[in-house]
């Protein structure tokens, strides 16, 4: 870990301590150890401000790298729940289940994305990708 970086994180680790209640000092101090592969604590960080709806998707990231994918599924759709209406979400599920295999899934997302944005050219293109025979 660069030594900047630690010194950042322990700055926002006094922080936290003396304002716990600030939600983006630990979404801070999450980002550094997650740019540094400590993504158990950046994980500990995440979970300590849900369920704040915008970070979700970062922990759901945050499992896929490290093969959570059970989780990392439990995150994405927690946080396309909290927008049902949000195609960005839609679509970054879809990919997620495309990466793991999950093709069925992954063409129900695209389904929903089309049924909101008919012409959407980035799930058109994984649907025509994820079809292909």
């Amino acid at each position: 870990m660069v030594n900047d970086d630690k010194e950042q994180i322990q700055k926002f680790s006094e922080m936290i301590n003396k304002y716990p209640n600030i939600k983006e000092f630990y979404i801070n101090r999450a980002r550094l150890y997650e740019d540094n592969k400590e993504y158990e604590k950046a994980l500990e960080d995440y979970k300590k401000i849900l369920p704040n709806y915008y970070i979700c998707s970062d922990i759901a990231t945050i499992c896929e790298r490290n093969g959570l994918t059970k989780e990392a599924e439990t995150f994405y759709t927690e946080d396309i729940n909290i927008d049902k209406n949000n195609i960005q979400k839609l679509i970054r599920r879809a990919y997620f289940y495309a990466r793991i295999g999950e093709v069925e899934k992954a063409l129900a997302d695209c389904a929903t994305v089309l049924e909101l944005s008919p012409d959407n050219t980035t799930i058109l293109t994984l649907k025509k990708i994820l079809t292909w025979k």
